[in-house]
């Protein structure tokens, strides 16, 4: 979710039959009040071009960007169906479009290489030919526009020309290894440096090749780089890449920098390690948040602390694994506020019972809540709100400051909405008092 200060544009899916396209990308424009006033649908079966012998397929929008007077929207289309029986791929895409109206903007994109082409629309190569490819964070400047995002085995970074989307220049992270994991999960772009942030299970130099084996565990890393040529600045964390290793998976989902410049923002998910008596407990799956010298890549420091200090005090939600405890929290949206605060939204208290059918949905998790903080850059926390519609689950990805000052939050719930009562997934969208 981002805002131009008067309106709001949210980016997702939806879904529908398998005559109208199982599931397509959907952005929304909202006003300050909630009323839904453009909506654009990509669709990959509504393209130029498309088969329609191909299944009737999965789209999604994952990440947003304004710069410039447009709108970019980055995502996944033409995906496999969700019984995985199929052997569509899926490709990467960035769309630019006109916020006034969410038209496609003529010029941009348009290439047909995959059988299907919309003029506004870039398709991007995936990172192998016949590997699932999505485009997963995305930032924008007037040099380019930065796509950061997973396929197979490998994480990516990508540099389209903001004009024409027309490829630049690309960098492939991690191993091919079956067992590698290597996922770009944020991207930030400021004053010609380029963050990229995401999780690995191998470790990998600047030139995105691995360095040592495959863990059993992920770490997540940062990497800073020349936005011109993607060159790593030496001078950040070893050789240009930070990485962060907790107890259990350790993940950076989105990033921040501060206003001043002298802070780079991080959230996601890792572990602490307690002492019970004479043994020392792993309490994984916690929702963190660092702050790192976007200079050297030095942590600063690390919230919310644990035990005492964290979000809530835990209980059957987090899971017995090997002597240790596995939780299910998460940060997924950061962001500044206008006061120069963090606001980050994510989910709580939550169980893992199935594995996730689409990277990022997390519809593997039942039970957990949507919250909201606030927090100063040197982890005080100001504000703490948790949300639970009747029992359901609620799943928190992004945050905004937007119209009026409030903060807005996107998810989604599977509890009852004014007279929606049914357990299906729902976008929501909430406001909190500045």
């Amino acid at each position: 979710m981002v805002s131009d200060g008067t309106s709001l544009y949210v980016a997702g899916f939806r879904q529908s039959t398998s005559d109208d396209g199982l599931q397509d990308a959907v952005v929304w424009k909202l006003d300050g009040q909630g009323q839904v006033v453009a909506q654009r649908r990509i669709g990959s079966e509504l393209m130029p071009g498309y088969s329609s012998g191909f299944v009737r397929v999965n789209d999604r929008a994952y990440a947003l960007a304004l710069h410039g007077g447009y709108l970019y929207v980055a995502g996944y289309l033409a995906g496999c169906d969700d019984t995985d029986q199929d052997t569509c791929e899926g490709y990467p895409f960035v769309a630019k479009l006109n916020p006034s109206d969410l038209s496609y903007v003529d010029g941009f994109g348009g290439n047909s290489d995959p059988g299907f082409g919309q003029r506004g629309v870039a398709v991007l190569d995936q990172t192998s030919s016949y590997e699932r490819t999505y485009a997963y964070a995305l930032a924008v400047d007037d040099a380019g526009v930065y796509v950061g995002g997973f396929g197979g085995t490998r994480g990516f970074v990508v540099v389209l020309d903001p004009n024409t989307g027309q490829e630049q220049r690309r960098l492939v992270l991690g191993s091919t290894d079956a067992q590698a994991k290597t996922h770009v999960e944020a991207v930030r772009v400021q004053g010609g440096s380029l963050y990229v942030a995401g999780h690995t299970n191998v470790p990998f130099d600047c030139q995105g090749s691995p360095t040592g084996p495959v863990a059993q565990v992920t770490m997540a890393f940062v990497l800073k780089l020349s936005a011109s040529d993607l060159a790593c600045d030496g001078g950040f964390g070893q050789g240009g890449i930070h990485y962060i290793q907790t107890a259990g998976d350790t993940e950076i989902l989105s990033l921040a920098l501060s206003q001043d410049g002298t802070r780079l923002l991080a959230a996601g998910f890792g572990g602490e390690v307690v002492a019970e008596g004479d043994v020392n407990l792993a309490v994984m799956g916690l929702a963190r948040a660092w702050v790192l010298d976007p200079a050297t890549g030095q942590e600063i420091a690390s919230f919310p602390p644990f035990p005492d200090g964290y979000f809530y005090t835990q209980g059957g939600n987090c899971q017995p694994v090997q002597g240790n405890l596995l939780c299910a929290d998460r940060v997924r949206g950061l962001r500044l506020a206008s006061d120069g605060n963090l606001l980050l939204v994510g989910h709580v208290k939550g169980r893992v019972q199935a594995q996730d059918r689409f990277p990022g949905t997390e519809d593997g998790l039942t039970g957990s809540n949507l919250f909201f903080a606030r927090y100063k850059v040197d982890g005080t926390r100001l504000a703490y709100e948790e949300k639970d519609f009747g029992g359901g689950t609620e799943l928190g990805f992004g945050v905004v400051q937007g119209p009026g000052g409030y903060y807005y939050t996107v998810g989604s719930t599977t509890g009852p909405v004014g007279s929606i009562a049914n357990t299906n997934p729902k976008a929501i969208v909430l406001r909190f008092g500045p």
